[in-house]
């Protein structure tokens, strides 16, 4: 079961970075079709701003994982051990925290678009449920990956060896 949690996790990152590949290589055929008086896709704008939002909540989850968020670490490392440890527990509790609260309310206003079948029409028509699945989940996959950190009493905090290891 860990195992495919983690073979999700990875996927969904992998996705977010064909995702973002194919939003650049949209952005270039419409520049080009412009460029030479052809007439370019009518939802390249629509297309990659659905892009931006799937893309990101793919890839969270990741970034949680391998400590890729943001430690403002002049204050961090001057606190000592036991006020660290601290310190993460509480930020750890207060991420998981709001991401379920963020996780839910996406959920419930996917299922009241699913209920009413909202379309969000602009120039491409698209299942008004379709953007508040990828808020769920993400949110929801970033509580988990918090948790995760809780449990194994993880630090928020990159160490340099994690950072040597990402690259």
């Amino acid at each position: 079961m860990i195992r495919l949690y983690d073979r999700l996790i990875y996927g969904l990152a992998s996705l977010a970075g064909g995702m973002i590949a194919g939003v650049c290589l949209l952005i270039v055929y419409d520049v080009v079709a412009r460029n030479l008086g052809l007439q370019p896709p009518r939802s390249t704008v629509a297309l990659t701003e659905y892009a931006l939002l799937y893309f990101t909540m793919a890839a969270a989850p990741y970034l949680v994982r391998v400590k890729g968020h943001i430690v403002v670490e002049v204050v961090y490392q001057r606190l000592g051990g036991k006020v660290q440890k601290r310190l993460d527990k509480a930020i750890l509790i207060f991420c998981t925290i709001v991401s379920t609260i963020i996780g839910t309310l996406a959920l419930i206003l996917l299922l009241d678009s699913l209920g009413t079948g909202e379309i969000e029409i602009r120039s491409l028509d698209m299942p008004r449920w379709l953007l508040f699945t990828p808020l769920a989940a993400g949110f929801f996959l970033m509580a988990l990956e918090f948790i995760r950190l809780l449990v194994n009493r993880d630090s928020i905090f990159r160490s340099q060896a994690e950072q040597t290891e990402s690259f």
